[in-house]
């Protein structure tokens, strides 16, 4: 029998009428996400593997009022799909995440997320 699979990383949220689409609503994720090669008072004990997201959206919104709406749940959505193959691999964290995108057709862009998955262990004092 399949092992059961962890539940889903969080994807991003529909539009609001009432919220500004310019300012993205705070999406969290079953494990920490960073930017950087570390993650204070965490050191890297393992590197799991190099981790992808994607997602892909119409390129014929680009005069679209909800725009900025668009490009950030797409975004959300990548590091959503990024973490998790992170999750699904024993990764405890994804550092060093970037973001990639172009046309992959005349009428749908993707935008990619990707990282290094990696376990950790707290530092000692």
């Amino acid at each position: 029998m399949a092992p059961a699979s962890p539940t889903p990383a969080p994807i991003s949220p529909q539009p609001q009428r009432d919220v500004d689409p310019r300012r993205p609503v705070f999406v969290s994720y079953p494990i920490p996400v960073a930017t950087t090669e570390f993650l204070p008072g965490r050191e890297v004990t393992g590197v799991v593997g190099v981790v992808i997201g994607i997602a892909t959206r119409p390129r014929d919104m680009a005069h679209n009022p909800e725009m900025a709406f668009v490009n950030t749940a797409a975004r959300q959505d990548a590091v959503g799909a990024m973490v998790q193959q992170a999750v699904e691999a024993g990764a405890d964290a994804v550092v060093g995440v970037r973001f990639d995108g172009g046309k992959i057709s005349e009428t749908v862009t993707e935008l990619t997320a990707y990282g290094t998955a990696v376990t950790l262990r707290s530092q000692q004092a």
